[in-house]
């Protein structure tokens, strides 16, 4: 049962959560909660689960009568009746001393237990710290321990191509042009990059273009019709703080220029960008407060921040740090990091209907990883974020199912960048221990072209 008159603590539920447990403390129907918040019945049902299961109560009003009481939700017109031990009644007035037995009023008795609790918390706070600063940092790796990276463990299929200019991670990577350009990212020394590069496989070598308008880490990007879009990052600023971006940026190589062409409806950093016919989608997210579950439309020929943007679904949860792509129309996101813990989710987004589906969960949860499509299936990369990785994995989608395959890196893999490309997987940087400079094409799919045979 419910323990309704412990102390309270922060609310766990994320700022969608509430949206729905308000609903909820007014009797609305899973259908209704659905109408309201313009999602699916069944992402309803998911976010009630992550309710249930962060509140550690079995019912809905369990759920409503747990927010009121702890004061995390204000229903008008409620009543909420004072539980046995919650305030303490009137004292009486005394008689003398002599004629009663010596006692210890609840009262007291709760102060002492507080006192109690003050001093044990005092006592723990040094081991409380360095707990917290062992959590994972979400923009930067700065002041993490770094450790050797682990040796490449390269099969048949792996092959290690001329490395980046410098160790990096928290960057992004597209395929523009048939060329595989770098974006951004942050150094191992914690510095924030502008740089923007492409690999030139005729040369065996990276060739430098047109810097971002500002460092960037922690961005998004894609390309479409010929142009390179970026969308949000963070920048480190001195004195360590981080500032979060909230422009959209277009690269056109033809003039070898960048120009600001909107604004996101907020500013975001770990989202994830992706390009579908003639519109972009920005994807999750954060926005320095919340892990955003949002999945926004721009209309490439919009170009404007006022009509642009339109909010067209929203993820089972927000997360940041995911990985996404498009297959035949479709949207994929895989994985990501909530703020706790990192996920093992594959949503599949559906533009034409605005349905999202969960589809079968990865093996091993991810946060920090790549999701790309090489013309035949879906391919996580990356991960080991809070949990060690050992291996990377294969969707297929005809049978709903994945598969494994060995990691070049084991232990941890995250924060790199990767792109598919017809039947090959391009990865680049990324955290092993510390930031890495490899190039690596994985061979994922083999094509064969059979001959044709004419009777003439």
């Amino acid at each position: 049962m419910t323990d309704y008159d412990a102390p309270p603590t922060e609310n766990p539920l994320s700022e969608r959560e509430m949206e729905v447990a308000r609903l909820l403390a007014t009797g609305a129907s899973n259908a209704e909660i659905a109408r309201d918040l313009v999602i699916s019945p069944h992402t309803v049902k998911v976010h009630l689960r992550n309710i249930f299961e962060k509140l550690q109560v079995s019912s809905r009003t369990e759920a409503s009568m747990l927010l009121v009481q702890r004061g995390w939700l204000v229903v008008p017109g409620a009543v909420v009746e004072a539980t046995e031990g919650a305030q303490p009644p009137p004292l009486p007035e005394p008689a003398p001393l002599d004629d009663l037995p010596a006692h210890t009023a609840s009262w007291q008795r709760f102060y002492l237990v507080g006192a109690l609790a003050l001093c044990l918390l005092l006592v723990l706070s040094p081991f409380v710290s360095a707990l917290v600063s062992d959590s994972p940092d979400l923009l930067t790796a700065t002041g993490q321990p770094a450790t050797a990276p682990p040796s490449l463990q390269i099969d048949s299929r792996w092959q290690v191509l001329t490395p980046l200019r410098q160790t990096i991670g928290r960057h992004a990577m597209v395929n523009h042009r048939g060329y595989q350009y770098v974006l951004g990212g942050e150094t191992s020394g914690g510095a924030t990059l502008d740089a923007v590069s492409f690999y030139d496989p005729m040369r065996g070598a990276w060739i430098a273009v047109a810097s971002l308008p500002t460092p960037l880490a922690n961005l998004a990007a894609t390309s479409l019709d010929g142009l390179i879009y970026v969308a949000g990052g963070s920048q480190s600023l001195p004195g360590g703080e981080t500032m979060l971006s909230d422009r959209l940026l277009m690269y056109d190589d033809d003039a070898e220029q960048w120009q600001a062409i909107g604004r996101l409806p907020y500013p975001v950093a770990g989202a994830a960008l992706v390009a579908n016919d003639s519109d972009l989608y920005l994807i999750g997210g954060w926005d320095g407060q919340n892990m955003r579950d949002e999945i926004w439309r721009f209309p490439v020929g919009a170009r404007t921040a006022a009509t642009g943007w339109e909010l067209v679904g929203h993820l089972s949860r927000g997360r940041a740090f995911l990985g996404a792509a498009t297959v035949r129309g479709d949207i994929y996101a895989a994985g990501g990091y909530d703020g706790e813990r990192e996920l093992d989710l594959l949503e599949r987004f559906t533009p034409l209907s605005g349905e999202i589906r969960e589809l079968a969960p990865m093996a091993t949860p991810r946060g920090g990883l790549a999701l790309v499509y090489d013309g035949v299936a879906l391919y996580a990369v990356g991960g080991g974020w809070t949990r060690p990785l050992t291996n990377l994995e294969r969707y297929d989608l005809s049978t709903n199912s994945w598969s494994n395959f060995p990691s070049p890196l084991e232990g941890e893999w995250r924060h790199l960048a990767a792109v598919g490309v017809d039947g090959q997987i391009y990865i680049t940087g990324g955290w092993a221990g510390d930031y890495v400079d490899s190039q690596l094409q994985y061979q994922s799919s083999f094509r064969a072209l059979l001959p044709v045979i004419s009777n003439d």
